[in-house]
This record gives structure tokens, sequence and C-alpha cells, in this order.
């Protein structure tokens, strides 16, 4: 390259983030004089020369650069090239004029007008796209009709996806037409009509070329990321390796005929194909550098830095496209959850993941965001990794993404509903996969698996949990288990009974409780847990035996006989827990030096009234426990007979008794004495082992949370209990007649609570289920207050409101995707994350996710921990 003589002025700048590293590779080469419609800023650094001006309207542009050529002098050579879409047709023009190698204005114009780049390419014989240009909603009708659902509305002259949608029928396409119409871009003339094309089934790619003379040398391939669907919003690119792949050679043949058919002769091009069943297909071709920091990709995955290619082309030299490496580069860009404000946004750890090559924040505080269709592009930031393979960038940018914290100024209750899906849940999800690969067959219409959910409906498929959610849960929920189990010592100096009487127990329960108590709590816990836009709430921590989801093995077992989903699963290293295998560790544990038969009977021991409720889920879990060595039996505990005080059902001596049945349930009243007290005895005896003891649910309820979160308590816990206090509890108090603390203000609770039911909901401390559960935002005014009144001084507390977050599955009629809110009942086994119950419903208002509610269950897959940087699950 000589280009100490040569001036290269670049029309149009466009945003910092975008483009900057196109301005620096070209200034480190040339001299650069830039033309822009506003003020230089960022750009200074890189440029000699600047001249303003429309560089939309060509007179304006020709004034601009005619003046920059005569301040130049004589015998400077003289370049022009934009990467800026608007600016296209007035720089193709401009040079023109000038005689300066550019792209033409005819081939500027046709890849600007979408129609016409149809038209051309079908002239030519390419491979069609069927379409149609209409100019009315009826005829947009008639056309779909023609060409047969779904198809793709498009407006004929605009960029950057805006207006695109994708419509499944008449009634889809009479509601998007009037937005296709009415979509511009500013400096954009409207064109006449909208495209109705054929929707094209298949991955899509990009490829960055370089043309000089006529020939099209394809630089680097793209594998494009969409979101947002029916919209085609460009949520990440990945460039790498290409030619080895099946479609190579077909592609690069019609890539070269289209810019044939086009005319285009010199510059570099961005074009759009998708992968077809039945071959590549032309999506659009610019006349421009690719967009979305692509060719940025390009350099780190390859060497060859495009923008330079770009200047030699524009002064007659053959650039140099020979790669000095081969590696894969991809850019994730982050989205807020719902329309707002941006408060922050806290790139946190990301930077320090290995792998990643750049984290960039692209909103400032301040900055509005509408979620398409609304608007284009509304990103919060930009992460790029860099990696052997795909495998090891989605590795990276998947545990960078976990860091990375967006603080909308609307609040939680802005987040009530609104889509949050993970990384691998929008993998899954992805509209390549095709509906039916969304939906896992194994336990939905099974009545065996139906009767093991307590006669509900299944979910479409697992929840799918990162390695980073699954870390934060595990170590969360061990600190606030810890936490709970301490608060006897911390705030009653040891005495359990005072600290039973505080939670709400009634004497008897008190008495048969401390009777009960095994040596230590069993470090058992199931967390009922919203996602919020912000983060993981608790809503009730339930410790001990009595833990409902054991089941949930089972059905993660059952949808791994599904091919697709074992095959998804295998590729992203998802893994489900064994929660049965894994209780059976605690309670041998606790077993431990106790002489049991080599198959010890194990009675899974409910309480009589609510047994026949929840005998459905025990069968279901009983060939579990004889799997694992139990002679298993369900029953509750009226069916047990003491033959000289040793336990029997079913005429089995009892070994050991596994308790499902609450203290919540054993009433102040003769009958609970006369169930309880003979088990006690036996165990107190030695005669059988009571798991797990009665004195579990002393630290899961509601009454405990409360304390954690009173702040009253707070001197005596550490900063950094604090800081798990305020970020997974939400603000809970028993109901009281008293002034407590909401936020920085003193309060009357009561008063407070009458004020503000529809961000509270009042609980009962020791039910468990949503039993008893008065959510403000779904009564009256008058029953909140009766309820609210009724509760003062009782065991009852408080708690704010959580705003749930909701992902997509596939609806009940198996035609589309819908949204629902998502329940987490996880387990926390030996200190381990050992699965989760996940519930969920249509409704973000109800008030609680239950079956009675109309939820679905289902199961949980998560990430296994992996190498960082290697893609490669970690042993």
């Amino acid at each position: 390259m000589d280009a100490k003589n040569d001036l290269l002025i670049v029309v149009g700048s466009r945003l910092r983030t975008y483009r900057e590293y196109a301005l620096a590779s070209l200034a480190r080469a040339y001299e650069i004089a830039l033309v822009t419609s506003q003020p230089v800023t960022w750009e200074q650094p890189y440029v000699s020369r600047t001249r303003q001006a429309d560089t939309t309207d060509t007179d304006s542009l020709l004034e601009a650069v005619e003046a920059i050529r005569a301040e130049a002098g004589p015998g400077r050579r003289i370049g022009i090239y934009t990467w800026d879409e608007l600016s296209l047709l007035a720089t193709a023009s401009v040079a023109e004029k000038l005689g300066l190698r550019h792209l033409s204005a005819q081939a500027a114009a046709a890849c600007r007008d979408k129609y016409t780049t149809r038209s051309l390419l079908d002239g030519a014989g390419l491979p069609t796209v069927r379409h149609r240009l209409v100019r009315s909603a009826d005829e947009a009708l008639a056309a779909a009709a023609e060409i047969g659902y779904p198809v793709v509305l498009k407006p004929r002259s605009l960029a950057g996806s805006l207006g695109v949608r994708m419509v499944e029928d008449a009634e889809a396409l009479s509601a998007a037409y009037p937005e296709a119409v009415g979509t511009a871009l500013a400096g954009v003339p409207e064109a006449d009509g909208v495209l109705v094309e054929e929707f094209l089934v298949g991955p899509e790619i990009s490829i960055d070329s370089c043309v000089v003379d006529g020939a099209a040398e394809p630089v680097f391939v793209a594998r494009k990321r969409l979101g947002f669907e029916p919209g085609f919003e460009e949520i990440g690119h990945l460039v790498g390796p290409w030619r080895h792949e099946p479609w190579a050679d077909e592609t690069v043949e019609l890539l070269r005929a289209a810019h044939r058919a086009l005319g285009i002769d010199h510059g570099v091009t961005h074009t759009e194909v998708r992968l077809t069943a039945g071959g590549p297909r032309i999506v659009e071709v610019n006349g421009r550098l690719g967009g979305d920091l692509i060719p940025h990709l390009g350099t780190l995955a390859t060497g060859i830095e495009l923008p330079l290619a770009a200047a030699e082309s524009a002064f007659g030299r053959q650039p140099d496209l020979t790669p000095t490496r081969e590696r894969c580069a991809e850019v994730r860009f982050l989205y807020p959850a719902h329309d707002g404000t941006v408060e922050s946004v806290d790139l946190g750890g990301a930077e320090d993941v290995p792998g990643l090559a750049e984290a960039v924040v692209l909103a400032e505080p301040g900055t509005e965001l509408a979620l398409p269709p609304k608007a284009l592009t509304p990103r919060t930031a930009a992460l790029i990794a860099v990696g052997d393979g795909p495998e090891a960038c989605t590795a990276v940018l998947d545990a960078a993404e976990a860091e990375v914290v967006t603080t909308m100024r609307e609040g939680s209750a802005a987040g009530l509903g609104a889509r949050l899906e993970n990384p691998v849940t929008r993998r899954f999800l992805a509209a390549e996969r095709g509906l039916d690969a969304m939906s896992v067959a194994g336990v939905r219409g099974d009545d065996w698996f139906s009767y093991g959910a307590g006669g509900g409906a299944m979910l479409s498929r697992p929840v799918l949990l990162s390695a980073a959610d699954r870390i934060r849960l595990q170590d969360d929920l061990n600190g606030l288990f810890g936490l709970l189990t301490s608060l006897p010592d911390r705030l009653f100096g040891g005495d359990r009974r005072a600290f039973a009487q505080a939670v709400g127990m009634t004497g008897t329960q008190i008495d048969l409780v401390l009777r009960g108590s095994g040596e230590r709590p069993a470090p058992m816990a199931r967390a009922d847990i919203y996602r919020e836009v912000g983060g993981f709430k608790v809503m009730e921590l339930n410790t001990g035996s009595s833990l409902g989801g054991w089941q949930m093995a089972e059905f993660g077992r059952a949808m791994m006989q599904d091919r697709a989903y074992r095959d998804f699963a295998e590729r992203e290293g998802l893994v489900h827990p064994d929660p049965l295998a894994e209780i059976d560790g605690v309670l041998r544990a606790q077993c431990a030096g106790r002489e049991l038969p080599a198959r010890p009977v194990l009675a899974i021991t409910e309480w009589p009234d609510g047994f026949e409720k929840t005998k459905p889920w025990l069968d279901f879990v009983l060939p579990g426990w004889m799997r694992l060595g139990y002679d298993t039996v369900v029953c509750h505990l009226g069916e047990f007979e003491y033959r000289d005080g040793v336990p029997y059902v079913h005429g089995k001596k009892v070994d050991i008794v596994y308790r499902i049945f609450l203290p919540g349930e054993i009433a102040d009243e003769q009958r609970s004495f006369d169930l309880v007290d003979p088990l006690i005895k036996a165990v107190e005896r030695g005669d059988t082992v009571l798991f797990a003891g009665l004195d579990c649910e002393l630290y899961g309820n509601k009454g405990s949370l409360a304390m954690l979160s009173d702040e009253r308590n707070r001197d005596a816990f550490t900063p950094a209990e604090l800081a798990l206090i305020d970020r997974i509890l939400p603000w809970t108090r028993f109901v009281r007649d008293e002034r407590v603390r909401y936020g920085d203000t003193e309060v009357d609770l009561v008063a407070h609570v009458l004020a503000n039911k529809d961000r509270l909901a009042l609980k009962p401390t020791l039910l468990y289920g949503g039993v008893g559960v008065v959510c403000g935002w779904t009564v009256s005014d008058q029953e909140w207050a009766e309820h609210v009144r009724a509760a003062v001084g009782g065991p009852f507390v408080v708690q704010e409101r959580v705003f749930p977050a909701a992902e997509r599955f596939v609806d009940e009629t198996g035609t589309g995707l819908e949204d629902l809110v998502v329940a987490y009942g996880v387990l926390l086994i030996g200190s381990k994350y050992a699965g989760m119950l996940a519930r969920g419903v249509a409704n973000p208002q109800v008030g609680i996710v239950n079956m009675p509610n109309g939820a679905r269950i289902g199961c949980a897959f998560h990430v296994a921990d992996s190498e960082p940087g290697t893609g490669k699950a970690g042993a």
C-alpha cells in the first residue's frame, strides 16, 4: 500500500460505538477528510479536514467534497467512501460526477430499493423469493393468499430490519400492514408500496464482500442471531470459518451472480442470505460495509481489515484479503426486559471473564428505550468474545452476560410479566429450530405423569437455568438457610421455645416439635422463588423433609427420551439433578451408626387430613425410593399401629418415618397429641427413626423471614449477611400494631398495609402451598381491610409484592408461543442445588402461581459448570 499521497473522503460517520473501529483503521493508513451532517465530536482525532453538509443530498454533498478537493490542492489522489446507508445514494452520485471510483449510482439505487433488487435478481434467473409489491391492505391480503402464509411484510427502502415483520395469517397481516406502511427513517425518501414476500425457513447469514472491477470476493460470513419474533431484530452475530460448509460453494456462486445482476463493480457490500432446504436465497444486498460491528468481528477472527480493503478499492488498488488467523468472534447485544428509562448499566465482572475481548455500555443513564417492534436496536450493552470455536464464544458470552445488570428507573413493578430469558433459553426458543422442537415429549399427555403432578397439566418444556443462575441460587440459599437456622442463637439466646412462640406456634405444637427435634436441622430446603427483572426473590423457604418436587428427576429422565431435546441438552451441557438420590444421602448420614435392615421399611407419612391430596405425587416417587434400596410404604399417620410401642404400618415394622406432615397441621387438640405422641415416644426409645425432626419447621416459615427482614434485628448480622437479606428477600414484617421502617421512612404498619394493598400480600406464618394467603391486588379494599385487621397480633406476616418476569412456552394448542410467569420451587439438599419444581401461569396478575390457579408444572435442567473460555463441561 502506497497511501502517502492519498486523501480519503469519508462521508458520514454514524454512531461511535458501531463505527469507530472503521475510522481508526482508515486513519492508520490514510489522511482522512470527513463530511458529516452533524458537528464533529468523537471523530476529531482521526481526521485532518472536516466539512458539515447534508450527506443525503447530492448537491450539498458535492459542494462539500469539491471544497475539500480544492483545499487539498492539485496532485493529491482523492478517494471517496461511505459506510452510511443513508448517504449511499448521494455519495455514489457525487463520485460519478467527479469521476471517482465508487459503487455506481444505478447499483446503489438498486440496493436501496428492495423491489428493484428482487426484480433484477428475478430477471437474471437467480433462485427466486416469491414476492409482490402492494399498495393497500387488500392487495397485501391477496398477495399473501397467493404466496401462502406465513409471509414477510417489508418496507421497500428502509434498512436494519426496520418495519420488517413476519405474519402468520390474514388477521395478523391486517394488523401489521399499517405499521409497515407508516414506518419511516429520517433521511430516507418514502418509496411507493410495501413488499409481501414468502417466509424463508432456515438459518440466516450475512456475507461481507470486496468487489474490484466487477469481481466479488466474499471475505467474512456472519451467522445471525435473531430475536423478538415475529420481527427480525439482530441480537448478535458470529464470524468464523465457513468455507468447509456444505452450502459454501453454491452460496458463493449465487453471491457473485447477484452482484453482476445488480451492476455492482466496486466497493464493499453486505449481503444477507437465508440457507433454506432448497438452497441459499438472497434476502437483500447492501452497497456498504456491514453494520453491527460485523467487520470488526471479521478482523478479530481473520486479521483482515475490511475498511482498509474498501479504501484500497476506492483508489483502484487490489486489496490484500489474505487471512492471518482463523478463529471465531461473536458479538451479543443485550436489551432491557421492558420499555423505560435507563438508570444504569453495570458491567460487573464481565470484562474479567476469560475470553471476552470487549464489553461496551450502549445506553447511558437517561436513555429512553422501547423494545421491538416499537423501536429498533434498543440495546443496553455489547459483549464480544473471541475463541477457537462457536461453543467457546457461547460459553464466554453466557458467563459475561450473567455479570451485566441493567436498572430501569421505572422500578420492579414495570417488570411484571416482562419477558426475561437467559441465553440457553433463548437458544432453545430460536425461531430457526421450529415450533415442534420447542415442545418436549415424554410427560405432556401422559396419565402417569399427570397423576404424579396431582392431576395438573404439564409445561411444554423444562425451565432452563444457566450455570450462573444455578450457582447464584445455590450460594444464596445456602446463606439464607444458615441465617434461618442461626436465629434462635442470634435473637433468643438459644431459647428455641421462645423462638417457636415468636413465629406463631401453639403450645401443643411447641411441645411436640421440641420433643421431636433432631440433633441438628437436616440440610434440606425448598425455596419458592420468583425472578424479577432485578434478580431472584424468595417468598418462602421451607425446611425439613416435607418438600414437594421430588418427582422432578423422573420428569427429567422422561424428557431426555425426546431425541431433539436430548441433542439440544447434550450440545448445551444441560443436566438435571436427582433430588431423591440427594435426599437419600442426607437420610443415610442421619442414620449412620444405627442398626437397620439391609432393606429398611421407609414409611412416607402424611397427616390424615391432607393425605388424599398428597398421595398422587407420593405414589409417583415410590418406585424411586424402591430403587434406592428401601421397602417403601405411602401412608398417613392415622394408619400407624403400635405393637409394644413400636410403629407398624400395613403389617410392616417401620424402620424410618419419612415425615411429610407439618407442625402447622398439628392443631391444638387432643387428636393431634394422640397421633404424634406415640411416634415421638418410639423415636425417643430408638424404635424408629424420624426424618426429618419436627424442629425443622421452626426455621422454614414466614415468621423467620420476617425476623431476617426486620430493621430492628440488623445489628445481629454482618454486612455481607445484610447484603444477602436485602438482595433476596422482599420486605416482610409481622402484622403488629406498631411503627416500622419502610425504605427510608418510618410508618404506622397497619395504616401502611391498609393503604398499599396492591403492593402487599398477607400470609400465615406456618402454612404452606399458598394456603391462607391473601394477595392485596386480587381483593377489594373492604376484603383487604377485614383480613388485615383480623391478622393483627396473630401468626401472620405481610410481605411486599414481588413482580415476576415471564418466559416463553409452547401454548396448549401447540400452534404458538405464550409468555408464562414462572414460580421456581428450588430444592437445596445437603447444601447442593438439587433440582426444581417449576410452575407457570399465563396471567401475571394472579396472586399465587399454583395449580388451583391454573399453573402447569415441570422440571428444570441447568448448564453444567464449564471451563471458562472453552465451552467444555468441567468435572
